[in-house]
């Protein structure tokens, strides 16, 4: 039997998302042990969780099914925010939230100021809703006239992150304001916030279209576990809960979550670490010459290479264990973006290129 005629005709023209791949199968390919690996190509917080945190997901009751209304969680992340329970849907990591939201408005299409998280693009074809791909200005800021020009054109959705990932430079209060003027719904993506950013939930009250993402991945090291959740007015939050599939959060993602915001005051601890170790890693590859890190207010750094290909570069870190992130696309020819670690991450990450 021939399948294609069965299944929908664009799939040919699906793009893949390309993840970071697991260790255990990098250190296959590159020929070295998993503990000799210097993993800096993900974001993730490589301190891991709190220890109070693994100790409530241990005690979470793995054979009963998840709240499906998250009432624990959302009370939780609202009290810890300062908004109302109303407001919060939680879900499996911030992706599925963008899949609920697409799912929700069914726009024709959607804006993407590029470079940006790949998510956007992938999870907005899968619906089969347009990206229309807004470059950004060569200092990487937004080109509000052009993303203004596309949301008259019929965008319903604009995907903006801040900081913005790869880039790490945060969006213009005024611009923001702005873009949600206009008749759209505008997603703010905060999922790096927690090492320097600073929060747009309180425009919610001015703007209802208004709709902010954050993770437990980055700061509280549950990246794994996959639990997320966003902040909109109570309206949208409450179609977004209507829509959003029933068990979303599992529950060792919710006890862990619970139990970070619990411990957020010495979470915070290890931001403050993880934040100075990315300005010293800045540091020290600037100070080698030929990387020019941009500003960042996330926990990783962006960097032009000058004087040879990045690509070369990250294949030459790759075989001494230590991984970054290349982007082969025209708008970052000649970037990698390196993630902040710990100090003993940095130090392997420089002896490497020095090698080089």
């Amino acid at each position: 039997m021939d399948l294609k005629p069965l299944l929908r005709p664009d799939l040919d023209t699906l793009e893949e998302y390309v993840p970071v791949k697991p260790l255990d199968v990098l250190a296959a390919e590159i020929g070295l042990p998993v503990d000799r690996l210097v993993k800096l190509d993900a974001n993730e917080n490589l301190y891991g969780p709190h220890p109070e945190v693994l100790r409530a997901i241990e005690g979470a009751a793995f054979h009963i099914y998840p709240d499906p209304g998250q009432d624990g969680l959302r009370e939780a992340i609202a009290g810890w925010l300062g908004v109302e329970p109303s407001m919060v849907v939680a879900g499996t990591g911030a992706d599925d939230l963008i899949d609920v939201l697409i799912r929700l408005v069914m726009p024709r299409s959607v804006v993407i100021p590029t470079p940006a998280f790949g998510m956007y693009r992938f999870l907005a074809k899968i619906s089969r809703a347009e990206p229309v791909e807004v470059p950004r200005r060569p200092n990487f800021d937004l080109d509000v006239v052009a993303i203004r020009h596309a949301v008259h054109a019929g965008a319903g959705i604009v995907f903006l992150t801040s900081p913005n990932n790869p880039t790490g430079n945060p969006v213009n209060r005024a611009e923001l304001e702005a873009l949600c003027a206009l008749e759209t719904i505008v997603v703010v993506d905060e999922a790096y916030v927690e090492f320097g950013g600073e929060t747009v939930i309180p425009l919610i009250a001015r703007y209802p279209n208004l709709v902010v993402l954050r993770t437990f991945s980055k700061w509280a090291g549950l990246a794994g576990l996959r639990v997320g959740y966003a902040i909109a007015h109570p309206e949208l939050a409450g179609h977004m809960l209507s829509l959003k599939q029933p068990y979303n959060v599992n529950v060792a993602a919710d006890a862990g979550a619970r139990a970070a915001i619990a411990h957020f005051a010495e979470i915070k601890e290890t931001i403050a670490s993880i934040v100075a170790e990315r300005d010293r890693m800045a540091a020290l590859c600037e100070g080698l010459g030929w990387l020019k890190p941009l500003p960042s207010q996330a926990n990783f750094v962006l960097f032009q290479v000058e004087g040879r290909a990045a690509k070369d570069v990250a294949a030459g870190l790759r075989k001494a264990g230590v991984l970054v992130r290349y982007y082969d696309r025209p708008d970052l020819a000649n970037y990698v973006r390196i993630s902040a670690g710990r100090p003993e991450d940095t130090d392997r990450l420089i002896e490497a290129l020095r090698a080089l």
